[in-house]
């Protein structure tokens, strides 16, 4: 059983990870009812900038909503918790661990939502428009950590928000609409969905903004005889008493889900902009859980840089880099994500057949990869907020428009279903974005009720005759379709790999860690991406696990042996901490390739005028991953669930004529190295 280093802290270690007790000290938890809350990180007009002040003296707003309207109260978020926690993930992380039990059930009412902004949000960073949810996933019943690219984030920054808490269950679907205004009783207004309740992102996302459009050209009232009113009542009566400035469409963003939220698929996602996805864990789900369709952020408000000049020359230096390597320079803007699949598979790492193996023809990946989507479906590349690498895909299927697919979702929907054809995985990963749905353990999920149907424990009898087999690209978009809505053997697979493969007896044909579908990197093909998968804290995720295979194969002074069993603990320990400290200051992964993480250090202490250093960053990081780590054990998690699946164990693939698995005393050793570092005992 794993015992926390800080259950034992020496003096030196309890000023890293500093006391979680400030919210039950501001009664916290006098706030009781089973409706509705929120917690919002407001910066006061006091001192609003806190930045400028290069500190967190803010505020946290608490609304709680019975019968969806209600009162509000104040409490005082500490200084130091912005300087030992940053942002992003950090803070999210923070305010989620102390606010949580990890006992409950992640889709009860008890479950917290909480998305954070980070120092760099709305500046003039590159890369640097990122927001952070965390919750419990419905998925793993681990800490849930998601990230989402777009404008959302920086929208909510502009109506002076930093961070939001959202608790409980509202009573019926309802829309959280917040504004830039300084009076709290107008900031937050909370109205009825039920219009919205069904739709999906897109149509929620154009149903909201085309209300705002018509709301802000006609004038406050006038627009309730319209017939866009007549058909969105209720919302018009309440929306209608806002000020017109409060619902500005051009300076508004939506965030949202869809169907699969609705129905609790263990895996939906949150979508902001229509196709920008807080993607992994089913944090989707648990805003469903809470009847919760969408918020809407509108604000103007604009944060100030401590030292504006010295700031600029860093952000200078930034650019540069980035402009100055190929991956972010060209690769990922002529190719977008896609252009992995063919490096990924020439190093024997590209998943096929539910990870069966790794074996491809070029032929069929040529079909599927970055540079013929650059070459048929694409219509333009874009980006995030001030993003020069701008690696998004807008792309068309013959009348149908929509963004992607992303190289995870090709090869998930692709080769990992043995599944080739491009139009077919397209238009699949468009209905994902629509319903709001992870595509990755959505692909995982199929690829184990293909190999569970092939075998012959999955019958027609349970698929009502839908032809379940690797390679059959006719049934995709049904099956999508299937899952959101819980209908046929869609039901089971909605439920996650796991949980489908559990209830036909074969837990081995589940290719999932802690409960969460792999991405489209085989563990065999990499002893640090293998570790990175084990102790990842929400499950095999190639993000919060750390991204081992940038570390591995994109050369440089950065190139480990992939295979190095004594070099792999510290390899991922560092990659974890460089992930998640970019992820606590909004940055953009792709950055990584270019700029160092002492650079972006630089970028902050210009920003809030207090000296952050690279040794500040490390203690920070390590902070956040005791948080995370303790979290899961005091949710039941062992070291045990630290593993991956037996397939990666037993069933070798061939790399550079060699056979491959990560076999368990190796894995074993890996751990015990990773645990010492990170001063986890066993």
């Amino acid at each position: 059983m794993l015992k926390f280093r800080h259950e034992v802290l020496n003096e030196k270690q309890r000023k890293i990870l500093p006391s979680l007790s400030f919210l039950k000290e501001n009664n916290f938890y006098l706030a009781g009812g089973t409706a509705l809350a929120f917690y919002l990180g407001h910066r006061t007009s006091l001192d609003f900038d806190f930045y400028t002040q290069a500190h967190f003296d803010s505020t946290l707003l608490y609304q709680k909503i019975d019968n969806i309207f209600g009162t509000k109260a104040i409490l005082t978020l500490k200084e130091e918790d912005a300087l030992n926690y940053l942002g992003g993930r950090g803070i999210a992380t923070k305010l989620f661990t102390e606010l949580t039990n990890p006992s409950i059930d992640p889709l009860s009412p008890k479950n917290n939502l909480v998305f954070a902004t980070t120092p760099l949000t709305d500046t003039s960073a590159p890369a640097s428009g990122r927001g952070h949810v965390v919750f419990k996933s419905p998925l793993t019943n681990t800490i849930g950590s998601s990230n989402s690219g777009g404008e959302w984030a920086v929208y909510l920054k502009r109506t002076g928000i930093d961070a939001l808490v959202i608790k409980g269950k509202a009573h019926e679907p309802v829309c959280i609409f917040i504004n830039d205004s300084d009076d709290i009783n107008e900031k937050i207004k909370i109205l009825p969905a039920k219009h919205l309740w069904g739709k999906n992102t897109h149509e929620t996302t154009e149903n909201i903004l085309n209300y705002l459009s018509c709301h802000s050209c006609l004038g406050r009232n006038s627009g309730e005889n319209s017939q866009y009113s007549r058909s969105n009542e209720p919302i018009v009566n309440e929306i209608n008493k806002l000020e017109p400035k409060q619902i500005d469409k051009d300076n508004s963003r939506v965030l949202c889900i869809g169907q699969a939220g609705e129905n609790l698929v263990r895996y939906a996602s949150i979508m902001n902009e229509k196709n920008r996805a807080y993607g992994r864990g089913g944090a989707g789900a648990v805003m469903g859980s809470k009847n919760l369709k969408a918020i809407v952020v509108s604000g103007k408000k604009r944060i100030t840089i401590a030292n504006k000049e010295r700031f600029q020359q860093v952000i200078n230096q930034i650019n540069y880099r980035l402009k100055a390597v190929p991956a972010t320079k060209r690769i990922l803007k002529s190719l977008g994500t896609a252009g992995l699949v063919n490096l990924i598979n020439c190093i024997n790492m590209l998943p096929h057949n539910n990870f069966k193996d790794t074996q491809h023809s070029d032929e069929d990946l040529w079909k599927m990869c970055g540079e013929t989507i650059s070459e048929t479906i694409l219509r333009k590349v874009g980006g995030c907020f001030h993003c020069p690498i701008q690696c998004q895909r807008h792309t068309q299927i013959g009348e149908k428009v929509g963004e992607g697919p992303e190289y995870e979702t090709v090869v998930l929907l692709g080769p990992v279903l043995g599944i080739y054809d491009l139009k077919s995985i397209t238009l699949a990963n468009y209905l994902c974005n629509e319903f709001g749905l992870d595509t990755i353990s959505c692909g995982g999920s199929i690829a184990s009720a293909m190999e569970l149907y092939e075998k012959g424990i999955i019958t027609n009898n349970d698929t009502e005759g839908l032809n379940l087999r690797f390679g059959n690209y006719e049934i995709l978009e049904e099956i999508v379709k299937e899952i959101v809505f819980r209908e046929g053997i869609g039901k089971h697979i909605s439920e996650g790999s796991l949980r489908l493969c559990k209830n036909y007896e074969k837990p081995e044909y589940s290719m999932s860690i802690k409960g969460m579908e792999l991405p489209a990197y085989d563990p065999r093909a990499s002893f640090i991406q293998a570790l990175g998968y084990a102790t990842s804290p929400t499950g095999a995720c190639h993000l919060r696990g750390g991204y081992a295979v940038s570390l591995a194969f994109f050369g440089g002074a950065k190139e480990i042996p992939r295979f190095s069993i004594r070099q792999a603990p510290l390899s991922i320990r560092n990659v974890q901490d460089v992930g998640i400290i970019q992820d606590s200051i909004g940055i953009c992964r792709f950055t990584g390739f270019a700029v160092s993480i002492d650079v972006w250090s630089k970028a902050i202490t210009s920003a809030l005028g207090r000296e952050i250093t690279k040794n500040h960053f490390e203690k920070v990081a390590e902070r956040i991953a005791t948080l995370e780590r303790e979290f899961n054990i005091n949710a039941g998690l062992t070291q045990d669930d630290d593993t991956l699946p037996a397939r990666f164990q037993k069933e070798y693939i061939i790399v550079s004529n060699e056979k491959k698995i990560v076999s368990p005393d190796a894995l074993k050793l890996m751990k015990e190295g990773y645990y010492y570092l990170r001063g986890w005992k066993t």
